[in-house]
């Protein structure tokens, strides 16, 4: 019991109190977490953060807004403690897309994964995603690439309007509390401006 009150603290922490206190317009709440699923279901533990902080700054640069923190706590789905859950999951998914279709590939231990996992995380970024980079091309390469996008892409795509029916309940109840209606709620309490940048006014 004790073991699931941990479990329970940190995914209160980590994922749910970050949509809870977010006041940002909901739809940057939902691609965020759309965007965190896809990084955190590819096989790249260790640099998915830089990646998710890659995508918000390419694409503020097309004016497109994701809100950032709820990214964050997407991608902290897969850490240590739920790695060999997601890299098995990720290897059996590839492997069988793989041998459904007949494409040759190179079987590998998961001990090897996990030995590979732990070599990367004691180097700096740059040496550790190469150091990762080189042996999941030359001897993962397909399977888990292929199993984490064909389990990633779904779920993030299911993640927007699953995040868009939850938090807009939340907020509808946070409303109520405050004797307003929901949109009397998000004026007086989503930010306009999100991140680094300020919006323009048309």
């Amino acid at each position: 019991m004790n073991f699931l009150r941990t479990i329970w603290r940190i995914i209160h922490k980590q994922i749910i109190l970050p949509f809870q206190e977010s006041y940002a317009p909901i739809h940057e709440v939902c691609l965020g977490t759309t965007v965190g699923l896809i990084w955190s279901m590819t096989p790249l533990v260790g640099v998915q953060m830089y990646l998710g902080l890659g995508t918000w700054l390419i694409l503020r640069l097309f004016r497109i807004r994701f809100y950032l923190p709820i990214a964050i706590a997407m991608i902290w789905i897969t850490n240590p403690v739920t790695l060999p859950f997601f890299y098995s999951l990720f290897y059996w998914i590839g492997k069988q897309v793989l041998l459904l279709f007949g494409i040759p590939f190179q079987q590998i231990s998961f001990d090897t994964l996990l030995a590979i996992s732990k070599e990367s995380e004691s180097m700096d970024l740059i040496s550790g995603l190469y150091h990762w980079t080189i042996f999941l091309f030359d001897k993962m390469g397909l399977p888990m690439f292929i199993g984490g996008f064909a389990f990633g892409i779904p779920l993030a795509l299911l993640g927007y309007p699953i995040t868009y029916r939850l938090l807009n309940s939340y907020r509808s109840r946070r409303a109520q509390e405050e004797g307003i209606s929901l949109q009397e709620w998000e004026l007086k309490h989503v930010r306009k401006d999100v991140g680094l940048f300020t919006a323009k006014t048309p």
